[in-house]
């Protein structure tokens, strides 16, 4: 899709559980970043949907904003490790 002349892909996403088993998370998270890397820095990357993350907060940080909760949990710990990798934004 074009947007203002930039060309962007959005990617609706419903993540596994929190409480599912490692090896399915990360199979799951393995083929998001797989997707992402495809993807490259071609285009700009919207993500939307049900990631079952939680990412906590955190003030003057360039990858998680100061606005989310308190809570951090291993689906928020992997999606931030899928962000830092392609230089994506929560």
């Amino acid at each position: 899709m074009n947007l203002f002349g930039n060309k962007l892909c959005i990617l609706g996403i419903y993540a596994v559980s929190d409480d599912e088993h490692a090896v399915v998370k990360g199979d799951f998270f393995g083929k998001l970043n797989e997707v992402l890397v495809e993807i490259g820095n071609s285009r700009e990357i919207l993500i939307a949907g049900d990631l079952n993350s939680r990412t906590g907060k955190k003030i003057n940080n360039l990858l998680v904003g100061p606005f989310g909760e308190e809570v951090l949990n291993d689906n928020g710990d992997k999606l931030i490790d899928i962000c830092e990798q392609n230089s994506l934004k929560i």
